[in-house]
């Protein structure tokens, strides 16, 4: 599929880039929009930028896996000769971005990384990428992803592997690893993930990028996944991946919305965040779970951060948490998770399913069992499960009253060596030198995501070895722009993006 939707320019030959345009590789979204609007660069060179860097790195990172650069071209030089003639979009005008591969493209495939799906074109753009074209926004192509995204790295049999910039010996991350490895290694200068299990936190956390998991509901998932899939799944949500908090919100604003048939009596209308300095902001820090261990070198970055804002005058309270069972939040949070994602089994999965749930022990709370329970849960047994959210969803709104924001974990340690033996619940990381299952840090995606919470991930420091560690932002709910606004000051404290040194 990638070879019928590839640039017409062959690889491996020279493109024609423009003067200029290698600099442009690591900028922001908001620096080449300014550059546009004073005729310093035009779209059409930063489309060459990106491609430069496709050319260059795509072939050992894999993370852009369907292309259409010649495509991408005409619409470059579009949006120039709109802007020659005065007229802007906004502020994505004739900025290049890809797009996960999950999100529909007219006459693009989505496949979710399933070979039974190879032949599936879409008729038409999902909503979100629509909204960006619309915007003024040049897409380049599509990023990679897993299986029916269902891990926290990105390979499947149509594809391959994505690998990441930093260390291509270790994975991007995962459903939205494409995502973050392209715009990380300035193949693009954002990307629109998905997350329902930490697809959008954990690839910019593993690859020192921004990425926005948005409030439930504020973006629309119509034309996100296989046919079948709704506007506003349980749970899941979409979000972008750029190198700057900044640009987080530029693109939020333009995604953002109710659907096509809402908008004509909705409208959305985020609280703004004032704050013009971290000692503005009351923090809480939780730096680890006793439900979901987290590794030393990360701790060490997220209690580093913390002291670094008391030291600078903020209010931090330590060990801040929301007064709820955490491990019967992680099981609650399992059984949603997989009875929302059951539609990407074929029937025969499905049936297996079923049979394991007949068969899981009733106190097991494995994931390996759950995922089982989850796939077959009754209506009945989903809905009585919903006074559990709604009570945990109190919980944050009183931990709320005390702190501005929530600083925790994206995931239990930094990108992890590739690993694609066996199923991912089948998996374990070595944590504080201990093996623990790989799935035991969906705690860190679900113990806001459950509830629709928005986070924000910013780069907070690096390993031993030199890899990225991203710290989570949460805020309350429709409070996107408080925690991009934290990150955004971090960023501009010294938390920010640093291109790849390999």
């Amino acid at each position: 599929m990638s070879e019928f939707l590839a640039a017409a320019r062959p690889t491996g030959a020279a493109p024609q880039t423009q003067p200029g345009a290698a600099p442009w590789r690591h900028a922001t979204i908001a620096a080449a929009a300014a550059a546009m609007r004073r005729q310093e660069v035009s779209s059409s060179a930063l489309v060459d930028a990106c491609e430069e860097a496709w050319r260059e790195q795509n072939p050992a990172i894999n993370a852009v896996v369907v292309s259409d650069f010649e495509r991408a071209h005409a619409i470059a030089r579009e949006r120039d000769a709109e802007l020659a003639a005065g007229r802007s979009r906004g502020p994505l005008h004739g900025v290049p971005f890809t797009i996960k591969e999950s999100f529909d493209v007219a006459g693009w495939p989505t496949t979710v990384g399933d070979p039974a799906f190879r032949g599936n074109f879409a008729a038409r753009h999902a909503s979100v990428v629509q909204r960006l074209c619309d915007a003024g926004a040049v897409l380049l192509g599509k990023t990679n992803v897993p299986l029916w995204l269902r891990d926290w790295q990105s390979y499947n049999d149509i594809y391959g592997t994505t690998r990441n910039p930093h260390d291509p010996a270790r994975t991007p991350g995962g459903s939205s690893g494409g995502s973050a490895a392209a715009v990380c290694a300035g193949m693009a200068y954002f990307d629109v993930g998905s997350d329902i299990g930490s697809s959008i936190r954990n690839p910019a956390h593993y690859c020192g990028i921004f990425s926005h998991k948005s409030t439930h509901g504020l973006v629309s998932l119509e034309g996100h996944g296989l046919p079948g899939g709704v506007a506003l799944p349980d749970i899941n949500v979409a979000g972008p991946l750029a190198r700057s908090a900044a640009d987080l919100e530029l693109v939020l604003a333009a995604i953002a919305g109710p659907d096509a048939e809402a908008a004509c009596a909705v409208r959305y209308e985020l609280p703004r965040c004032e704050a013009m300095d971290l000692r503005q902001i009351r923090f809480g820090i939780l730096s680890n779970h006793p439900v979901a261990e987290v590794d030393a070198e990360v701790e060490r970055c997220i209690v580093a951060l913390g002291q670094a804002l008391a030291q600078r005058g903020a209010q931090v309270v330590w060990d801040a948490r929301p007064q709820l069972d955490a491990a019967e939040l992680l099981r609650t949070y399992t059984l949603l998770l997989r009875a929302s994602t059951c539609g990407y089994l074929g029937d025969d999965a499905y049936a297996a399913s079923l049979l394991a749930a007949e068969a899981a022990p009733p106190h097991d709370t494995s994931y390996a069992s759950l995922q089982h329970v989850g796939a077959a849960l009754r209506h009945r047994d989903w809905l009585k499960l919903q006074p559990l959210r709604e009570r945990y969803a109190a919980a944050w709104r009183a931990l709320f009253e005390h702190v501005d924001v929530l600083l925790c974990p994206a995931a239990a340690t930094a990108a992890f060596p590739l690993d694609e033996a066996l199923a991912p619940w089948q998996r374990t990381l070595s944590v504080n030198g201990k093996p623990q299952p790989l799935t035991t840090q969906l705690f860190w995606a679900g113990h806001s995501g459950l509830c629709g919470l928005p986070s924000t991930v910013a780069p907070a420091g690096r390993t031993a070895l030199g890899l990225p560690v991203g710290v989570q932002i949460v805020a309350p709910r429709y409070h996107d722009l408080r925690s991009i606004r934290v990150a955004s000051l971090l960023e501009a404290a010294g938390y920010a993006y640093a291109p790849p040194a390999c």
